[in-house]
């Protein structure tokens, strides 16, 4: 299967702005129900906006490969350590609560 650069390229500028409105949103709901702002997932969405938003630029800007492939590459083990993270909290807060 295909996908041209341009349709990925547009999919990617929806995603950025999904992410985008998604946080905000987030943000405003933490904002009026006076919960901790900034947590581990807000890390995690922060990760993956600079890494989709580096993407971007790359199709704007011819960046070296190399550099691409290290920032994209370390954002994404980054941002998979955090999953793990959040991940291994959940499985604490359930193992407290069914003892």
């Amino acid at each position: 299967m295909y996908f041209s650069p341009s349709f990925l390229q547009n999919t990617l500028y929806i995603v950025a702005a999904l992410l985008i409105i998604f946080m905000i949103w987030i943000a405003v709901y933490k904002v009026r129900h006076n919960v901790k702002f900034w947590d581990k997932s807000s890390t995690l969405a922060v990760i993956v906006l600079i890494n989709t938003l580096y993407s971007i630029l790359q199709g704007f800007i011819n960046l070296p490969y190399t550099l691409s492939t290290i920032v994209t590459g370390g954002l994404s083990l980054v941002a998979f350590g955090y999953i793990v993270m959040i991940l291994w909290e959940f499985h604490k807060q359930k193992n407290t609560k069914t003892k």
